[in-house]
């Protein structure tokens, strides 16, 4: 996608400075629109905020990277380059655990490390992990490549994606998929920790989170050197540089419809924002 930052006056306003809101925004500015983005918080981030206790900062929300390709895109579309502002880097071990019982798992960068570990555990359960891998990926190709990309406007582009989803059990949960493929509890565990990483409940959260599986083994693990305040502050000023109209502690009140139409935001202080998108 190449940037086409003068080519047009519309005007659009995103809420929200998540990830979402944040790429969002670059996104649309690429595109040439005039970019308002609107945020609650006194900071950008959403849950990715910091807070600063005994003079250590703290992330107070994702603390690692599993799909790095998707921030190399936002700079690639000013024509820049992430690795000139920021250091991702790779884990090994991804993750590792502690149990109450006082041992430890390993959750390797390795395929064949992660089953070493798991061995610890249980012979069987290798074989396990490799079939749960295996359907983690069958996942990654529908809820990953096929959904995540699209914007689903109309009923319809979803209904189309039930067939697909049905017959992969995600209307499973993603302890219950684990589950169905791990039989020690504490390796049950440590594959279905995703939800958690979001707030979700394993017992809760749709299997259509273990394709997380295969996008680690895909993509790896990463930690972004300074934490992910560093990479909120990063993008920040990488919105500052192509003239995005960030306002924090801006708390939309409604969004203004004109037949059906988006128009514009209204805020807490009353204060109007038109908008084309």
């Amino acid at each position: 996608m190449t940037s086409t930052t003068s080519g047009t006056s519309k005007k659009a306003v995103v809420i929200g400075a998540g990830f979402a809101g944040i790429a969002t925004a670059l996104r649309l500015r690429a595109l040439g629109y005039q970019v308002t983005l609107l945020e609650r918080l006194a900071n950008l981030g959403g849950r990715a905020q910091v807070f600063q206790r005994g003079g250590y900062r703290h992330d107070a929300g994702p603390t690692v990277i599993t799909a790095p390709f998707l921030f190399d895109e936002l700079y690639e579309l000013f024509g820049e380059k992430l690795e000139d502002h920021l250091d991702f880097v790779p884990l090994d071990p991804f993750y590792r655990f502690h149990f109450a019982d006082g041992s430890q798992f390993d959750y390797r960068a390795s395929i064949e490390d992660t089953l070493t570990e798991i061995r610890r555990f249980s012979v069987d359960d290798a074989d396990g992990y490799l079939k749960l891998l295996e359907k983690s990926k069958k996942v990654y190709d529908v809820g990953f490549k096929k959904l995540v990309h699209r914007p689903f406007t109309r009923v319809w582009d979803m209904v189309k994606q039930i067939p697909a989803l049905l017959i992969l059990k995600c209307y499973k949960t993603v302890a219950q998929m684990v589950n169905s493929h791990l039989k020690h509890p504490l390796i049950r565990q440590a594959f279905s920790i995703h939800p958690l990483l979001v707030g979700g409940n394993p017992f809760k959260t749709t299997a259509i989170y273990t394709l997380i599986h295969y996008l680690e083994r895909r993509w790896g693990v990463f930690f972004c050197m300074g934490g992910t305040g560093k990479l909120v502050d990063e993008l920040g000023a990488l919105m500052a540089r192509q003239g995005i109209d960030i306002q924090c502690n801006a708390d939309v009140d409604e969004i203004i419809l004109e037949h059906k139409t988006a128009k514009g935001v209204r805020l807490s202080n009353n204060a109007t924002i038109d908008a084309d998108l």
